[in-house]
């Protein structure tokens, strides 16, 4: 348990300091588990464009290996799952018996652009860095040209005093 600590009461004592109190107390716990679960940790992505074609993903994994890493494509969304664990275990002639296990995980999940070739994306790891190319066909622009109307087709716009409110 993370010190439960029954206090006594002190004479004097407002109840604003016994709220200070319990707050940083509280925060203490919180911050101390926070650094007992340091498996909590996402990896850095960037995302750019090598040669204005292909999108390339680029993920700091360090400690994972090709087998530790899923990649997924759901519809337009790409998904990067991580996870590892590690077990070590010591034993003596003496009966001691000690387990250290450390287990990490993330995900990700990034949407691909309009046009993404979903049939030729690759990854590669190399030296803890994982590398997802996403190849984006471009679209190209095409211009329309605004023509003249033709002189059967003219359409008129006229007010008639009909449609004119009455002033008095």
């Amino acid at each position: 348990m993370l010190g439960i600590v029954k206090r006594n009461p002190t004479l004097g004592l407002s109840p604003f300091s016994e709220v200070d109190r319990f707050f940083d107390d509280f925060f203490d716990r919180f911050s101390s588990l926070a650094m007992a679960n340091q498996n909590f940790t996402l990896p850095s992505v960037n995302i750019f464009s090598e040669n204005d074609r292909d999108m390339v993903v680029e993920m700091e994994v360090p400690g994972y290996d090709q087998e530790d890493i899923q990649i997924n494509l759901d519809g337009n969304v790409l998904e990067i799952r991580g996870e590892r664990s590690e077990k070590e275990e010591h034993k003596d002639k003496k009966r001691s018996y000690m387990v250290r296990e450390n287990s990490q995980s993330f995900a990700r999940r990034i949407v691909l652009p309009e046009g993404a070739d979903s049939e030729k994306i690759t990854a590669e790891l190399d030296k803890g860095v994982l590398k997802v190319t996403v190849p984006v066909e471009q679209r190209e622009s095409k211009r329309i040209e605004i023509g003249s109307p033709k002189s059967g087709n003219k359409a008129k716009l006229t007010a008639t005093t009909e449609d004119q409110p009455e002033t008095k």
